[in-house]
């Protein structure tokens, strides 16, 4: 199993991914067949999230096209490198399918992703994504329309109709079972949607979803089974941890939560701080300000968290990146954030307190957090 970094200057902004999207379309090429069925490689990728632990697997299956047999197989596990925004959802996968791929021991060929090409609000999703990082051919095979409309195709095997955007023929649905809901394929990067909906029915003999999908699923599931076992023990002692129940006790008496979270991270910074970090502070002390915090959280993540130094550093870039979400789940509107980001301030913030050498930064931690843990625990704890 690979384990993944976040790239350095990965982008931290909706603006600045729409950006690469923009760049990256140009490169698609669409007037290329394409490998014909049943011949070579096919590989599958797919992805699994651990959202309260930030963690993502992909993986990459590759099949003979021929026999749907395995031929080799890869994974890779990282930290979720974009914040959830429709739209801009290869940004959270890409590195860690590309290093999925890199770790194939044959050449993938053609590659199915669990997803979209076209059939994408900008015609670039992760097939089409993905083709052009990789120069494979791709294309995408969804589980449903995403927000475009189709007629049922007939009953059928085999049998489609459009997908279509306003009139624009963006992907097709695809009955893989007669009878059976259709799958909705998409071109992604250098083959033609009549030769991607052959691939799909040649890689659908028994089951609605692909084969490649099928193991590449159960894949990345396993892998993140396995990345996760260490920290289950200690997500298994935080919950019934006094000092994460104060955690939560805490947070949920506050009146103005992101303000009181603002405060504690102004605290725990200190007067030298990352300009990220002065971002999700200043973020929080200004309530018109709190519909950024999807923004924000991305130029905290995007300031590389993970390759600071001391856990003093990882605390408070970790402050900062709960502090973010709390202003956009206050702000909506939805999707949300996980829930329990507020829970996580006191306990991290009173870690920071019981390691700290400097008696006037504790100081500042407690009075921001207003309060002790009951028992006055020196353990605390780091989540994330």
């Amino acid at each position: 199993m690979t384990t993944v970094k976040i790239p350095a200057g990965w982008p931290a902004t909706e603006e600045q991914a729409r950006a690469v999207q923009d760049e990256l379309h140009a490169r698609v090429v669409l007037d290329e067949p394409g490998p014909p069925p049943g011949t070579g490689h096919v590989t599958g990728v797919d992805v699994a999230y651990d959202d309260e632990l930030d963690v993502v697997a992909a993986a990459a299956v590759v099949l003979d096209a021929a026999t749907l047999q395995v031929v080799a197989e890869s994974t890779a596990v990282g930290r979720v490198s974009f914040p959830y925004v429709p739209g801009l959802l290869a940004f959270r996968e890409i590195p860690t399918v590309l290093a999925a791929l890199d770790a194939l021991s044959v050449p993938p060929g053609l590659i199915v992703c669990d997803g979209y090409g076209r059939a994408h609000p900008r015609r670039f999703g992760l097939a089409s994504h993905l083709g052009v990082l990789t120069g494979h051919p791709t294309i995408g095979v969804a589980k449903n329309p995403f927000a475009f409309s189709y007629d049922d195709p007939p009953a059928p095997r085999g049998s489609s109709s459009p997908l279509l955007a306003g009139t624009e023929e963006v992907g097709r649905a695809l009955r893989t079972r007669e009878g059976v809901k259709p799958v909705f394929v998409s071109v992604g990067h250098r083959t033609v949607l009549d030769n991607a909906c052959a691939h799909v029915l040649a890689l659908t003999p028994r089951f609605r979803l692909p084969e490649t999908t099928r193991r590449a699923d159960a894949l990345c599931r396993k892998a993140l089974r396995e990345a996760s076992l260490p920290r289950k023990p200690l997500a298994e002692a935080a919950a019934n941890d006094p000092t994460r129940s104060w955690g939560r006790a805490l947070f949920e008496r506050r009146r103005d939560p992101v303000t009181w979270a603002g405060r504690v991270l102004d605290a725990a910074a200190g007067p030298v701080r990352e300009p990220a970090i002065q971002a999700a502070v200043d973020l929080a002390g200004d309530r018109d300000s709190w519909d950024r915090g999807r923004e924000v959280f991305g130029l905290v993540r995007g300031a590389g968290a993970e390759e600071q130094a001391t856990e003093s550093e990882r605390i408070v870039f970790r402050l900062a990146e709960l502090v973010a979400k709390l202003a956009h789940n206050a702000a909506g509107p939805p999707p949300f954030f996980d829930h329990h980001a507020g829970w996580q301030i006191g306990p991290l913030a009173w870690r920071l307190a019981t390691i700290t050498d400097d008696p006037e930064l504790r100081e500042r931690i407690t009075d921001a957090l207003g309060e002790r843990p009951p028992d006055d625990s020196r353990d605390g704890y780091l989540d994330g």
